[in-house]
Order: structure tokens, then sequence, then C-alpha cells
């Protein structure tokens, strides 16, 4: 039996084709929340500023606050960058954020640990850390949601 087709053999898509708009402007907020997060470390708050919308807002992990305004968010991280030296994200990851469709839509979620010393006694920090940043189409953060346990600011290790 021999069976024939006039059908030309199916190829694969072409790279160039198979681009996702949507984890292309993850992958320059992953890079933007990178420098967001060095500027942090460096205590840069005028860098760190630039990266984030006029109406920007942040949800702290503190219980009972939610979407705070920029000013605020401005003045607890002078008062992290004074309280901690050497500041560092490390074994940091970074997922796609999800919309409602539970497809990619740009924003950007970290997972890692900060390593740091108290400015006052110069003994370490440890923090676990997950956060969530949430971008406009022009790629600055307009809002970021933290997560992580309040208790661990105040141990030492």
């Amino acid at each position: 039996m021999l069976l024939a087709s006039c059908q030309e053999k199916a190829t694969p898509p072409m790279e160039e084709e198979m681009v996702n708009p949507a984890m292309e402007k993850f992958q320059m907020n992953v890079e933007t929340t990178k420098a967001f997060l060095a500027a942090f470390s460096t205590n840069d708050s005028t860098n760190m500023e630039s990266f984030v919308t006029d109406d920007f807002i942040w949800s702290p992990p503190s219980v009972g606050q939610d979407s705070l305004s920029k000013e605020e968010w401005m003045t607890a991280m002078k008062g992290f960058m004074k309280a901690y030296t050497d500041k560092e994200l490390t074994d940091a990851q970074y997922y796609a954020g999800l919309g409602e469709d539970q497809q990619p839509n740009g924003d950007v979620r970290v997972y890692g640990l900060w390593k740091s010393k108290f400015a006052s006694s110069g003994k370490d920090s440890r923090l676990k850390y997950y956060a969530v940043y949430f971008f406009n189409d022009e790629g600055k953060i307009v809002h970021q949601a933290d997560w992580y346990d309040t208790a661990d600011l105040n141990k030492e290790f």
C-alpha cells in the first residue's frame, strides 16, 4: 500500500513568529526591576524613585496598611536605607506576572533573600522576600506589593 499527499510537510514556526509580546515586555520589566532593586541596595533613593509613576501605590506587608502613597513609600525606603547596610537580594528569582486570563501580562514577581547588616550593630540580618511589581505601558512601576515577615526586620543572625 502506498499513501501520497499533495500537502507540503509542515515546518515549525520560525523563531521570529514565536515571539510573545507579553514575554518581551516582561523581560524589559525584569531589567527595570533589577535596576530598581540595585538602586535600593546602594541607597540611591533618587534613582529608585525614577522607576515609579507619580501616582505609584505601595502595599507593604504590615497588617492594616495598604495602598500607601509614593511619599509614604519613599519615607519607608529611606528608613530601610538608614537602618541596614550592605543590602543584597540573593537567590533572586523573577517570574512573569499573570493577568486574569492566567497569561503573562508584563508584570514581575520576585522571590529572594535580602541579606544585610544592621547599621546600629553591624550584625547580620536576613529577610525572605516576595513582591509583585505592576507596570504601566511605558515600563514604569505603578504598584509594588510586598510580602515578608515583618518580625524578621528586627532579628539578628
